[in-house]
């Protein structure tokens, strides 16, 4: 090899090392660590549209569907991600059975109805009959039970999916349910109605939480996180159409439905402050109607409530 074939090469390589260090600085740059959050797909879970507003040159929210309440609790015990929106009940159990998670803000507040069939014109009216909840460990359980005891009226409690409720009232095999949208509104469109709706039960009331690892919350990432799903609050509440259209497409239910469940204001995103006193009021009730471990009975709520908001 002469002396300008040398230096050709040399020149050549040279560029050639020059642009793998620019493809593999680009490469690094774009990769980002995904941080897990779970979530089932109903409007509770909303504020999982912040993935997309979300800004971060070293992380990325990544949304982790799941199909049951236990399966998404289940994933967070095991580490499997890193943090959930969850029933309000469920968190306090999983707090108290150990699981190091903390709650960093409500999900959004009410957000649910009392559904009927169109032959219950009254509160009263549902003595002695079906009535549907998601489940023993819900919100929706806790709201029921602060409105029959207020009545002073007694219902059969049938524990269902919400996907089989709407089918379940219209065919006769419930007369009433409560549960998390777009579960309600959907049997109001094809007949059933909004008997009472749970902010009129207990105003400005917690259901659903947004919980963080405490491997999170230490993180240097947390605080950019949680202004994400802040933002992505004032945006619902802001812009509910089109806060709609982003949970329809990541939620995969009726963008009709959603946005009306905005609009109407039986679900809010304003206040995402989550008290103590809220989270002792569900501890006492899982307590008085025999569904608190020992473990929950101990539980300083102190200990789950991250004081971020």
């Amino acid at each position: 090899m002469n002396r300008r074939n040398a230096l050709e090469f040399l020149a050549g390589f040279l560029a050639f090392s020059a642009s793998n260090c620019v493809a593999n600085s680009e490469f690094k740059n774009k990769f980002k660590k995904g941080i897990k959050i779970g979530y089932l797909p109903i409007c509770d879970h909303l504020l999982i549209i912040a993935k997309d507003i979300f800004i971060s040159d070293t992380h990325e929210i990544v949304g982790i569907k799941f199909a049951s309440w236990a399966d998404l609790s289940e994933a967070l015990r095991a580490g499997a991600i890193d943090g959930a929106f969850l029933l309000a009940p469920l968190g306090l159990m999983l707090k108290a059975s150990g699981v190091d998670i903390k709650v960093v803000m409500a999900a959004h507040k009410n957000g649910s109805a009392i559904i009927a069939n169109q032959n219950i014109n009254s509160i009263s009216e549902l003595d002695g009959k079906n009535v549907g909840i998601p489940s023993r460990f819900s919100s929706h359980y806790f709201i029921l039970d602060k409105l029959i005891n207020k009545h002073g009226i007694k219902v059969n409690l049938i524990d269902m999916a919400p996907t089989e409720m709407p089918f379940a009232l219209l065919t006769g095999r419930l007369d009433a349910y409560i549960v998390a949208e777009p579960f309600g509104q959907l049997a109001v469109k094809y007949g059933a109605k909004n008997l009472i709706f749970s902010k009129d039960i207990e105003p400005n009331h917690i259901c659903c939480l947004l919980n963080f690892t405490s491997e999170l919350i230490r993180s240097s990432i947390a605080k950019e996180l949680i202004a994400a799903f802040k933002s992505a609050a004032k945006f619902a509440n802001s812009s509910p159409s089109e806060a709609a259209v982003s949970g329809a497409k990541i939620l995969g239910q009726e963008l009709n439905i959603i946005d009306d469940t905005i609009q109407k204001g039986i679900i809010s995103y304003n206040d995402l402050s989550v008290s103590k006193s809220q989270l002792e009021e569900l501890k006492q009730f899982l307590i008085r109607v025999n569904l608190a471990s020992n473990e929950l009975k101990k539980l300083d709520i102190s200990s789950y409530l991250e004081s971020v908001i």
